[in-house]
């Protein structure tokens, strides 16, 4: 025994690296071998030394830095600390991609809960990944803003989900059509979800999906105003008086082929959709009677909801004038304001106002898709993608 290794021993046992390590182990002379647990300082194996090395192994390199991938890290790091979204976004942000939100799957890893199934859809375990992008509620709230497919293409690889955050902060899109960055819209959107989630958990009432999605995107866009300097009120769409609905109106007409098209939306005092149509009418004498029409369809929608406290609004001043007459008119439109003041007797109560045309735009954007289109279409609750944009300006505070 010269208290030295046995080095062709040693290298016949383990490979090259590990043989070279071991040698250079230095041996204390009649020191006798023991058994030491490197991640503790006294050499002695707890739990908790356990936990802190596997946590440090998984996270250990995104928080401080992996070698090769460090720079792409921290350039994550400094792109969320800069996004245009409020501090407990940026927060949430930050915990997510550490792994540190408390998800049921989690829970359950740690025995704190017995299962780690997600409560909304009951369809797999309850992670991150699972909770903004996976949950059959969170693709119905990204489908309603129009962002699911960008998100898909995210989620084609078997990515962590810390690695999808990552990846949507290092890219640093905008959202055509939304005026608002993706990774904010994400993070914001991520939030809200986890938020209504909490709600749930607490026995409370969440939104339709396709409202989860426009307060997300007013989120994101009013608070991104709010940063810039050159902002001001928005004068435009306002929110009907409780208990009331408001019904927006709007027509188009094409004098060469003789053709227009109605739009039409119900909204209530909360900004959010009640219902939406629009119609495509082959054949039409002159621009009053497309105005006309769009009235009727309105007042038939609102009539087929089972309104009673109505406010129609639009930019047409001749369409106001006549109905605040009663209805009569000498022009070609004669046959249809009767039918609407037939309707109209039928609302407890019900007022007209002209609106701007601003105030307007969604009401405009239906009927110009109905003579793109050349459909008609209505929409109980969810309105389509393409007024998405409209709308989350109609309830954003501010404007550019």
């Amino acid at each position: 025994m010269d208290s030295t290794w046995d080095a062709n021993l040693i290298r016949s046992i383990f490979g090259g690296i590990d043989a070279t390590r071991i040698l250079h182990i230095p041996i204390t002379p009649g020191r006798k071998d023991c058994v030491a647990w490197h991640y503790n300082r006294n050499g002695l194996f707890s739990v908790r030394s356990t936990y802190h090395g596997q946590w440090k192994k998984k996270y250990g390199a995104r928080l401080y830095g992996a070698p090769g991938s460090g720079a792409n890290n921290q350039q994550v790091w400094k792109k969320l600390w800069k996004l245009q979204v409020p501090g407990k976004i940026k927060i949430f942000g930050w915990r997510a991609l550490l792994g540190l939100m408390a998800c049921r799957s989690i829970l359950a890893n740690r025995h704190i809960i017995p299962t780690g199934g997600c409560l909304v859809c009951h369809n797999g375990a309850k992670d991150i990944k699972h909770m903004i992008f996976s949950c059959d509620r969170a693709k119905a709230v990204w489908k309603s803003i129009g962002v699911w497919q960008k998100i898909r293409d995210l989620l084609e690889t078997d990515r962590l989900d810390s690695i999808v955050l990552e990846e949507v902060i290092r890219r640093g899109e905008q959202v055509q059509g939304l005026e608002v960055g993706f990774a904010e819209l994400i993070l914001t959107g991520g939030w809200f979800l986890w938020w209504e989630r909490r709600q749930l958990v607490h026995g409370e009432n969440i939104q339709r999906p396709s409202r989860s999605g426009l307060s997300i995107v007013s989120l994101a866009k009013n608070f991104k105003l709010a940063v810039e300097k050159r902002t001001k009120i928005r004068q435009g769409w306002r929110k009907p008086p409780e208990d009331y609905i408001m019904l927006n109106i709007d027509a188009s007409y094409d004098d060469d082929n003789g053709c227009g098209s109605t739009g039409a939306i119900i909204r209530d005092s909360s900004g959010g959709t009640i219902a939406a149509t629009n119609t495509y009418i082959p054949h039409l004498v002159d621009a009053p009677m497309a105005d006309a029409y769009a009235l009727k369809e309105g007042l038939m929608l609102a009539q087929h909801i089972g309104g009673n406290c109505l406010i129609v609004q639009s930019d047409c001043m001749k369409v106001i004038e006549i109905m605040r007459n009663g209805g009569f008119t000498a022009n070609s439109a004669a046959a249809i304001y009767d039918e609407c003041n037939i309707v109209w007797g039928g609302f407890q109560e019900i007022s007209i106002e002209h609106s701007s045309r601003e105030a307007n735009q969604v009401a405009h954007e239906l009927a110009r898709q109905a003579m793109f289109t050349k459909e008609n279409c209505i929409w109980d609750d969810d309105p389509p993608n393409f007024i998405v944009p409209f709308l989350s300006n109609d309830v954003t505070i501010l404007n550019q």
